[in-house]
């Protein structure tokens, strides 16, 4: 398992021409591995981040902003082939740039209405088809594409480890995982140890954010559980503090309308370092 930091911490959206010096600030804090959106694909120049990453050695994964507009389980065919376009730009970026994995809530993130059990799985049907395709071109590339899981509140149809499970079942291709969120989680699991166990190999990323979005180690989630549960599966992959910088531009989306500490760096090193201690120990 590798700790490590989303840079929203710090910036959005990160570009290489203005940004670069945030890897060496993360690796001095002793992450091992950083995270950032494709959020504006030509301020990103892979083969500069590329090199930037091995002169720090740290491991890198990218997340996508997929949305309404690109839902891989949309009614409309246009709407989803937005979504697979995107993933499949975002994941040869992601083969320049050297990163382990790429990952985004692209399964009705930001729904807000009723479905029936029906209509879920019929969703469901429509998102493992460009998902299996996703995956053909993942598996090309050699990068792994995974699903991140959102709380009820920006997704109504994707919620849990189970219903994720549930999704890879009928997606049925190795390329493609789960990317689970203890910030979503703490709503919407019963127990964190059972759904990460109930994920078992098919969890390919994992976000290690506080209940509140601030530092891990100061709010509700149970991290012993956490990591008593990473240790049983086995987990190798990234866990990756996910925070936003209420003075940034994705300070609305992320409902961050608030300081979690005096400054940012507070926020990477103490969280960090509590990482490093609950689940590296």
């Amino acid at each position: 398992m590798k700790i490590g930091l989303n840079l929203w911490v710090w910036e959005s959206p990160f570009r290489t021409d203005r940004h670069l010096g945030l890897l060496q600030k993360a690796r001095a804090l002793r992450a091992e591995a950083v995270e950032f959106a494709l959020e504006e694909g030509s301020v990103v120049e892979g083969s500069i981040l590329r090199r930037a990453l091995a002169e720090q050695a740290l491991g890198c994964s990218m997340i996508g902003m997929f949305g309404t507009a690109r839902d891989l389980s949309s009614p409309d065919a246009s709407v989803r082939q937005k979504g697979m376009d995107y993933a499949r730009k975002s994941l040869e970026l992601c083969a320049e740039v050297g990163a382990a994995v790429f990952s985004g809530a692209c399964v009705g993130a930001g729904g807000s209405e009723l479905v029936s059990d029906t209509e879920r799985l019929t969703r469901y049907k429509l998102a493992s088809e460009r998902l299996h395709e996703i995956g053909e071109f993942a598996a090309k590339v050699g990068v792994p594409f995974c699903v991140e899981i959102l709380n009820r509140y920006e997704d109504s149809i994707l919620n849990t480890s189970a219903q994720a499970c549930e999704l890879m079942d009928m997606t049925g291709h190795s390329s493609v995982g789960i990317h689970l969120d203890t910030f979503h989680m703490n709503m919407e699991e019963s127990s964190l140890g059972a759904a990460l166990r109930f994920g078992g190999n098919r969890l390919f990323h994992l976000h290690a954010s506080e209940s509140h979005r601030g530092k891990p180690g100061n709010g509700a989630v149970p991290w012993r559980t956490v990591a008593e549960a990473l240790h049983q599966i086995g987990y190798k992959g990234f866990a990756i503090i996910e925070s936003f910088n209420p003075r940034g531009r994705l300070a609305p989306m992320a409902r961050a309308w608030r300081p979690y500490e005096e400054s940012q760096d507070i926020i990477a090193k103490e969280g960090l370092a509590f990482l490093w201690k609950t689940l590296r120990a």
